[in-house]
């Protein structure tokens, strides 16, 4: 890995110098230094095609920014979802993996009976009636 570095290294610095070398060997009657007024690269007409350019650039931005912001909020509502979900297999399992200390059984008091007619001839009806 390091000799493909070093090869590619070297040929890059050669291709400079080749570069450098060629350009210097340009004669000067092929550059008119008289026609030359305004550089081509940032002149008005460049100026002018980039700011016909800015508007539908800050529209892609604003639609990119927009998009982007509704993945995050749909994103964090999903992972507020699946972590409420954690929550809860995990209190599952801990729940039945811990043993829990059964309570003592509670057992009602019997029933109250309630008199609902005397008579000396027969038997009192009782009725129970839970408390």
């Amino acid at each position: 890995m390091a000799a493909q570095q070093k090869v590619i290294c070297s040929l890059l610095i050669a291709c400079f110098l080749f570069n450098a070398v060629l350009c210097d060997t340009i004669p000067s009657d092929e550059t008119p230094e008289g026609d030359v007024a305004e550089g081509r690269t940032f002149g008005h007409h460049f100026l002018k095609r980039m700011s016909f350019a800015v508007v539908p650039g800050a529209f892609v931005v604003g639609v990119i920014t927009t998009l982007l912001a509704a993945l995050t909020v749909v994103s964090m509502k999903g992972l507020g979802v699946g972590v409420i979900l954690l929550v809860l297999a995990i209190g599952q399992m801990l729940s039945r993996a811990i043993p829990t200390v059964q309570a003592a059984a509670y057992h009602a008091p019997a029933p109250v009976p309630v008199v609902y007619s005397h008579s000396h001839t027969q038997q009192p009806v009782w009725l129970e009636k839970e408390w």
